[in-house]
């Protein structure tokens, strides 16, 4: 169900995002090697998405059916209806399921703060967030960066709901509405909006939940309410334009890399430590901790912005032509072949197959945005395992 939504979705997301583009063109809010990046992830998170969010209901109406306070105390179940019932007599509200639609909606904002919040301040689950933050640019491509894992943690984190007998396909709505509305705050075009910036997150807090400056580090992680942060003591106030990104800026626009090198950096660091309880304190403290073994905590290095620049490769205009083309085609055979699974048409592990493919496929782009010489071999061999994988589905 809230993969629905977020289907339906995507191309308003698209429309957004080219409005976006021609409006900030004297501003160069876009770059076309960071937003093809941050589209690419997207597609990993939405191949990615179909197995872990399968999984994921199954879990949930498991735990609701057996273990939810309604099993086991024999209570009613909990109201689902729709708040707005078309009656003979014309249309009808139902306070009850408002009530219960709100209460929801609200519960899942709340989880998503404390798991937003612990993504920054958990090291193994900051492998799980790093990519959307990657960024040097803040757009409304961005707010499609996302990570092939985080849904795994972020489900977990919203299991107690099936504890209270919420269905599923409820608490998938509510989680939809509140990814959508988080699309809309990814924006340096909007301003502050008055009275909005007390209750709602607005962009002006998201962009300080971007910035890599210090005082804006670890900063306002709300959903849809910032009140969270206002109460929680996670509240900052956009007092200057932040600088984008990573305190220790991401050399490449690989989306694979981006998702990966994290996990990578932490199992070194794990591997470099000799005392099993540093090794456990590597994984469950703040990203930057490090043991006295490993020179102790690190430093958020100082932003000199007068010499500060992006990452930005130069490449020749042939590839620049080459990659955004390559990166249509991909991104026309990822929605073609979702809709496949979607539909059935084709068996989960042939589905699998394909996905290892697109691993390797952004794998190889990501090598012609970095400017990286020699590559032809890799798109030969990319097209080749593409039409092996093509001739299966015969």
């Amino acid at each position: 169900m809230q993969e629905t939504i977020l289907d339906k979705a995507v191309p308003f997301f698209l429309g957004l995002a080219l409005i976006e583009f021609i409006w900030g063109r004297r501003k160069s809010v876009y770059r076309w090697n960071d937003s093809v990046s941050d589209l690419a992830t997207g597609i990993l998170y939405s191949f990615t998405g179909v197995i872990i969010t399968l999984v994921a209901i199954l879990l949930y109406d498991k735990i609701r059916i057996y273990y939810s306070v309604q099993s086991l105390f024999h209570l009613g179940e909990f109201p689902s209806s729709s708040p707005l019932v078309k009656t003979a007599e014309g249309w009808q509200f139902n306070l009850e399921s408002f009530l219960a639609w709100t209460f929801v909606l609200l519960a899942v904002d709340f989880i998503y703060y404390w798991f937003h919040r612990a993504t920054h301040e958990i090291h193994f689950l900051w492998a799980c967030h790093v990519t959307h933050h990657s960024s040097e640019e803040f757009n409304l491509t961005v707010a499609l960066r996302q990570s092939m894992f985080q849904r795994i943690f972020e489900y977990a984190f919203n299991l107690p709901l099936a504890l209270l007998g919420i269905p599923w396909w409820m608490f998938f709505i509510c989680h939809g509405i509140l990814k959508i509305y988080q699309f809309w705050v990814h924006t340096r075009l909007i301003g502050k909006l008055g009275w909005m910036e007390k209750i709602l997150l607005t962009p002006s807090h998201h962009r300080v939940h971007h910035g890599r400056d210090p005082e804006y580090l670890d900063k306002n992680h709300g959903g849809i309410l910032i009140l969270w942060d206002r109460w929680f003591g996670t509240y900052a106030e956009e007092k200057k334009e932040p600088i984008y990104g990573l305190t220790e800026p991401l050399p490449t626009f690989n989306p694979i890399w981006a998702n990966l090198h994290v996990y990578i950096s932490l199992w070194n660091l794990v591997k470099a430590t000799l005392s099993w309880k540093d090794k456990l304190l590597l994984l469950i403290k703040k990203p930057d901790w490090r043991p006295d073994s490993l020179g102790g905590e690190k430093k958020v290095p100082e932003i000199n912005r007068s010499t500060y620049t992006k990452f930005d490769p130069t490449i020749s205009n042939s590839r620049k032509v080459y990659g955004v083309l390559q990166f249509v085609v991909l991104a026309g055979l990822s929605v073609y072949l979702l809709k496949l699974i979607k539909l059935g048409k084709i068996s989960l592990a042939l589905y699998s197959g394909f996905g290892l493919w697109f691993f390797f496929a952004f794998l190889s782009l990501g090598l012609v945005w970095n400017g990286r010489t020699k590559m032809e071999k890799w798109e030969v061999l990319k097209f080749v395992l593409l039409g092996v994988l093509v001739w299966n589905l015969k």
